[in-house]
């Protein structure tokens, strides 16, 4: 810790501790019990003990590549947050402390050499300045972690608080362990087969990308020995005429290629807290130029909005991807309609659990079933040689990516909205 940190309100006595294990020891999970009550009430425990604003219940997911959030208490106005991800590739050296720190103590989480890399993306924007993580241990394996998030000026955590929060993952893995064992099906089953299928879409984008980067250098060559025909002395004008009609089709075959090319590229991403309202601000004039003077375009949202955790610029290249297929459903014009807010929706545990939503509601022409069951299948398309079939799945992986999900709701000849809905990882800037 520096000179110059201050140490912040420290939490409570060796007895309160001592009152606050009794608790912990009484907890168990009945065949009734629910694990997100469970977790809840430790996170109420571990936030009033150790006098921290934020308690986060996080589990590894993706073969141990990413940590997903569970749960995620507010603790100063009981706000529930869960879903988000938090990647190994994005934060290498918080995910190699977890694998060998019982504790990992951050007193100046913004410079930490276990928490540094977190500064911008996600500590500097919700205020936190120490944290005090716990791995959590099952069958000897790290499962996950309990972050405790201070919020103020930082404070130096005692060894007493570390032991406690050691003992809050402790409780988590013996609660999870019970649960697991009366039910036959984890909570994070369904994220781990979209994950798998993203993962497959993923290894099919790189296979096809490496066979349009040849393809398009066997187009270019087409290209230019068509482009030289066109310039021979005294061609015929039918001839010229075949030829510009080959230039043109070879012409979309260069965008086909670079579209499947881009498809198949790992793009460097930098998540970080996002502002959803800002973001769409900053696209707003994008949009408008992309739709043209035929489409009236509405962005609106109906209050605050929750902050999400994701790469701003994939955020970007989402929205492009819903507005480009909304507008190629009103060839004749229409109206296009943005709202966003956050949304009470069903989990993966068929528990209520409130996301992010962004609505993009189209009046065009809609799908009928046939078109909604294929939508995020790599190459489907109703475009003819317009389009690449890649738009919605290139949508789908980054709400994947980002902990989400889309959804379809469109009949034939009443349009089609395109619901996003995105992990929360706090309530809306102030």
């Amino acid at each position: 810790m520096s000179a110059d940190t201050q140490q912040g309100e420290g939490s409570g006595s060796p007895a309160s501790f001592a009152t606050e294990r009794m608790q912990l020891a009484r907890l168990h999970a009945s065949p009734a019990s629910r694990l997100r009550d469970l977790w809840l009430q430790l996170s109420e425990i571990a936030a009033r003990t150790l006098n921290v604003e934020r308690v986060g219940v996080w589990i590894l997911a993706d073969e141990d590549r990413a940590l997903r959030c569970r749960y995620l208490l507010q603790f100063s106005s009981q706000q529930v947050f869960q879903g988000a991800v938090l990647r190994a590739q994005d934060f290498p050296t918080y995910f190699q402390a977890l694998q060998q720190q019982r504790t990992i103590a951050a007193d100046d989480a913004l410079s930490a050499t276990t928490t540094g890399e977190l500064r911008e993306s996600y500590l500097e924007p919700l205020g936190i300045t120490s944290l005090l993580d716990a791995p959590i241990y099952v069958g000897g394996k790290v499962v996950g972690v309990v972050c405790h998030e201070h919020i103020g000026a930082p404070r130096m955590w005692s060894e007493a608080e570390s032991d406690f929060a050691a003992t809050i993952a402790d409780t988590i893995a013996r609660l999870y362990g019970e649960y697991e064992h009366r039910h036959a099906e984890t909570a994070l089953e369904s994220y781990q087969l979209h994950l798998m299928e993203l993962h497959r879409m993923e290894a099919l984008g790189r296979m096809a990308a490496g066979v349009a980067h040849d393809f398009r250098g066997i187009v270019s060559i087409a290209l230019g020995f068509t482009e030289l025909i066109r310039r021979v002395p005294n061609l015929a004008p039918q001839a010229d005429h075949y030829a510009q009609r080959v230039i043109e089709a070879l012409q979309r075959g260069q965008n086909l290629t670079q579209e499947i090319m881009n498809f198949g590229k790992d793009d460097p991403v930098s998540p970080r807290v996002l502002d959803i309202g800002a973001a769409l601000s900053k696209c707003s004039h994008m949009f408008r130029v992309l739709l043209g003077t035929g489409i009236r375009l509405r962005v609106r949202s109906s209050g605050p909005v929750s902050r999400v955790f994701m790469d701003a610029s994939q955020f970007e290249r989402m929205m492009l991807n819903l507005v480009i297929n909304a507008r190629d459903a009103m060839p004749s014009g229409g109206d296009l309609d943005i709202d966003y807010q956050d949304a009470i929706i069903g989990d993966e545990d068929d528990e209520r659990a409130t996301y992010v939503a962004i609505y993009v509601r189209d009046s065009g022409v809609g799908m009928d079933e046939m078109t909604r069951l294929n939508a995020f299948k790599p190459f489907f398309t109703t475009k003819g040689d317009r389009g690449t079939g890649l738009g919605l799945v290139i949508v789908d992986q980054i709400v994947a990516r980002a902990g989400g999900r889309v959804k379809i709701d469109s009949d034939v000849g009443r349009g089609t909205t395109l619901q996003v809905y995105l992990p929360r990882i706090a309530a809306a800037a102030r």
